[in-house]
């Protein structure tokens, strides 16, 4: 091989070890994105399909405080279908009552039934009992499960009799959650 072909033979040889970590070289391209995601609360509270039959009022959603007016008879219960609705986000919460104040005829007691809006309040989920004579205080949690929507009935028992037969009775419960979580946006 004469001198010329062998600096063509090297210029060659060094051509293609240059080209070769060229073609191995990542191509890096840099996308820039943004993002609006919409807060999502994990329990939203809203009037049940019957909140207007005993005038309930919801006011601080967050930490929700209800009110509701029952009518009272001599009968030996009064049950309030559907006066509130809970919808679940995110979480596990247990809803309990946190405080409650009562107003009106003597009562036995107030049974809070909760059940899903596709269920039936004869298979509730879980009852809260409220004892309106004594300080107004409540008992027991119910658990509820994200993705899903609950009806809260009202099963009022007066301590008869009643005097004149009938009245109304004003219902002011604060409701407390445990174990809320925040809802999360998932990655990918």
């Amino acid at each position: 091989m004469n001198r010329i072909g062998k600096l063509a033979l090297v210029a060659g040889i060094l051509a293609i070890a240059l080209a070769v970590p060229m073609a191995a070289a990542n191509v890096i391209f840099v996308y820039q994105a943004q993002v609006t995601v919409k807060p999502v609360t994990p329990v939203v509270w809203l009037p049940g399909p019957d909140a207007n039959y005993v005038s309930l009022s919801l006011t601080n959603k967050t930490s929700p405080q209800i009110s509701l007016t029952i009518p009272i008879t001599n009968s030996s219960e009064t049950y309030v279908y559907q006066a509130l609705e809970v919808k679940v986000n995110a979480g596990s919460p247990n809803l309990y009552v946190d405080s409650c104040s009562y107003s009106g005829p003597a009562l036995t007691s107030v049974k809070l039934i909760v059940y899903p809006t596709t269920g039936s309040p004869s298979s509730p989920t879980g009852t809260i009992t409220i004892n309106p004579s004594s300080g107004c205080t409540a008992s027991d949690t119910v658990s509820l499960t994200a993705g899903n929507t609950y009806y809260i009935d009202f099963l009022v028992q007066p301590s008869l009799p009643i005097p004149n037969g009938a009245s109304s009775g004003t219902l002011t419960i604060y409701f407390g959650l445990t174990n809320e979580s925040a809802a999360t946006v998932p990655t990918s």
